[in-house]
């Protein structure tokens, strides 16, 4: 059994999406490996432009993987940033009150 296997996290849709997250992860110390789906890599921008459809699987290391998601897990990461700012939740609702009071 090997050690610390690669287990699947996500699907990046294009590749754009696919380099944000992998700088994103490994920004963090978390190593990515790719498996793309169907007519893909560098053949594909050339043939069908870089908008196209990528379904780039994303999987991390098995020890890294709560993080990762930890990571990817945006209401968490919210309000980790809201307690570092000392924000509440009472703050985002009032000030969203007031934008749509009518004059």
């Amino acid at each position: 059994m090997i050690e610390d296997q690669y287990i699947y996290l996500t699907m990046a849709d294009t590749d754009m999406d696919f380099i944000l997250l992998k700088n994103y992860l490994s920004a963090n110390g978390i190593p990515v490996i790719t498996k793309e789906k169907g007519f893909g890599g560098p053949i594909r921008s050339i043939f069908m432009g870089n908008f196209t459809p990528a379904h780039i699987e994303v999987f991390v290391k098995e020890s890294d993987f709560d993080e990762a998601v930890r990571l990817l897990d945006y209401e968490e990461f919210s309000a980790e940033l809201d307690e570092e700012l000392g924000l509440d939740a009472d703050d985002y609702d009032d000030s969203e009150e007031e934008k749509n009071k009518p004059n």
